[in-house]
């Protein structure tokens, strides 16, 4: 396990392994000329892996990635072995036995240089690419809050707000005795009229607010590497509690073990007060919800939050499944991505579905915990201005 936890390790054993192997065969066939330049071809290609180890830290590579590439090596190293074992088994066939220790040390180190060197190689080229796509997603749902969203709140701002400056002229008209015939003098009727248009400003206002904050914090989201452990059932704990305190209408009822130690993204409490408040925001006061948190048997966690509201529209869940056209309606989406994200980055998957008989079920699949010391989170998360 602590090979797969650190990548550098593994690379380091496998080397070892290629090194020891050449020293095997130099021993059990003795120090004649073509034995020692048999074993000194093998140190070479251990020398490679160790050098993969020296040269990983400047990999722009995930840990992830590196467990992966390991794997990859691994695997490279196994295929090579068992190809020449076939070999050495065709030439014995044909009474053209070759030397086996030389031919397996061979092509344990040949798979493994190979391995090491190629796999960093391919899986940071998939790292990137994948980088690339998110990418293109998070500017197209930017740029679709800007078309969207922000040009909505701010033309309906803007439209109160302009009859608040009339109304304003109008009085100020009537102050200095021109109010137009038939006009009723005073103003005062006015007044009413310019509180709730302002607080209507004030609501579009605030909603922008809180949709800025969404897209920064989703960017923030993507930006920051790393993982962290904590226990679960007290992040969930914190969570009801607040929402409680901001909805206290609101019903939640929750299934917990005594402790779930998960490891994720440092974001992802924002995906649990998300789905919770989602569940409050767009629904009717009385709706109840449901958390529920379980250790599975294969070591994931499921995370399942599920509501009695109106359910969610379509169209915002098909903008999850189609980024690059799916337009976004409602600021419920931003929420739908901010979960969608915090969840991915953490190395787990979310599903939202409908509940029955109304209302939705938003379901979290997180990683089984590696026994490691936390990663540092790169740039800390939310440092954004």
């Amino acid at each position: 396990m602590v090979f797969w936890t650190a990548p550098r390790n593994g690379f380091a054993a496998l080397g070892v392994l290629c090194a020891g192997l050449g020293g095997q065969h130099l021993l059990l066939e003795g120090e004649v000329v073509g034995t020692v330049l048999e074993a000194a071809l093998v140190f070479c290609l251990s020398g490679i892996v160790f050098y993969t180890v020296y040269d990983l830290p400047r990999w722009d590579v995930s840990l992830a990635g590196q467990r992966r590439a390991l794997r990859i090596s691994v695997g490279t190293a196994v295929s090579f072995v068992a190809l020449a074992g076939v070999v050495w088994l065709i030439w014995l066939l044909e009474h053209h036995a070759f030397e086996l220790s030389f031919l397996i040390s061979f092509a344990t180190s040949l798979g493994s240089a190979v391995g090491s060197r190629g796999s960093l190689y391919a899986v940071q080229a998939d790292e990137q690419l994948t980088e690339a796509k998110e990418l293109a997603a998070l500017l197209s749902i930017n740029d679709r809050v800007l078309r969207h969203n922000i040009r909505n709140e701010l033309a309906i701002a803007l439209g109160h707000l302009e009859e608040i400056e009339d109304a304003g002229a109008r009085f100020e008209d009537a102050r200095e005795g021109i109010e137009p015939p038939g006009a009723t003098s005073g103003n005062a009727a006015e007044t009413p009229d310019i509180s709730e248009r302002t607080r209507i400003v004030r609501d579009h206002l605030e909603g922008l607010v809180e949709t800025s904050d969404r897209t920064r914090r989703i960017v923030s989201i993507w930006r920051t590497e790393g993982l962290e452990t904590f226990d679960l059932v007290d992040a969930v704990d914190e969570e009801v509690a607040d929402l409680l305190t901001e909805a206290p209408d609101a019903t939640v009822r929750t299934d917990l073990p005594d402790s779930c130690l998960v490891r994720t993204h440092p974001a992802f409490s924002l995906a649990l007060r998300e789905a919770l408040r989602n569940a409050v925001e767009h629904n009717p006061s009385d709706v109840e919800i449901t958390v529920d948190v379980r250790r599975r048997d294969d070591g994931t966690t499921g995370v399942v939050i599920a509501d009695t509201g109106r359910g969610i529209p379509q169209s915002e869940r098909n903008a999850l499944e189609n980024a690059a056209e799916t337009p976004l309606e409602h600021t419920e989406g931003l929420g739908l991505w901010l979960i969608y994200w915090a969840v991915t980055r953490s190395g787990g998957a979310v599903e939202f579905a409908d509940n029955d008989p109304r209302g939705t079920i938003v379901r979290i699949t997180l990683p089984a915990r590696a026994e490691s010391p936390a990663d540092p989170a790169v740039g800390g998360f939310g440092d954004e201005s």
